[in-house]
């Protein structure tokens, strides 16, 4: 079955569950919290205790999170990339994101490459914490316009759907995020819904 727009909008905002924001919290200290690469006391404390009252991350996972099913589903993941490509695929997990993990594809493995230069491509295949979601694409462009070749998304979308992973298209990913956790990415920011569920907060 094919999902058109429509369905991707209600399966990402099912997924995108409402988090009030903390007391005293607000874009600003988040923003600057990032840029230094550490949290504040106050908001370590404040979203501490939002775990402890059993109301999840929120933001970062979701309240039914299976931390060990998620990571076993990831390491087969990478597992089926390595054997589909014949090569040690390295993989990583996310820490203060949506993202679970990435494994990365490299570039000589691939048949991706940039349309103009014709530069083999690396690819990057991201999941998330919420609902299975998958995505997939070059992990660097610089500026290029890439090709997918369809025998990496052959292999890619393989793996992913053999796991029980949804594929979310990058046109839905790149729109701006207009979701119940604005307050997060501030006025400002050019958040999307790959924002969301796929980067750093």
């Amino acid at each position: 079955m094919t999902m058109v727009d429509a369905d991707w909008w209600s399966v990402l905002r099912a997924l995108d569950e409402p988090v009030a924001p903390v007391e005293g919290i607000g874009p600003e200290l988040i923003l600057r919290a990032m840029v230094e690469g550490r949290i504040p006391e106050p908001m370590a404390a404040a979203l501490n205790e939002r775990v402890a009252r059993g109301e999840g991350g929120g933001l970062e996972v979701p309240r039914d999170f299976d931390h060990a099913a998620a990571q076993g589903r990831f390491d087969r993941l990478a597992e089926r990339l390595s054997e589909a490509y014949g090569c040690s695929c390295d993989s990583g997990l996310a820490q203060d994101s949506a993202c679970f993990g990435s494994v990365w594809i490299p570039a000589e493995a691939s048949r991706s490459h940039t349309k103009r230069t014709r530069i083999r491509l690396s690819l990057q295949v991201s999941v998330s914490n919420f609902g299975g979601l998958a995505t997939y694409g070059p992990s660097s462009q610089n500026g290029h316009t890439p090709y997918l070749h369809p025998d990496d998304r052959q292999r890619i979308e393989q793996a992913l759907v053999g796991l029980g992973y949804l594929i979310v298209p990058r046109h839905i990913l790149a729109t701006p995020y207009d979701g119940p956790n604005g307050w997060v990415f501030g006025t400002t920011a050019d958040a999307t819904w790959f924002t969301r569920f796929f980067d750093h907060f």
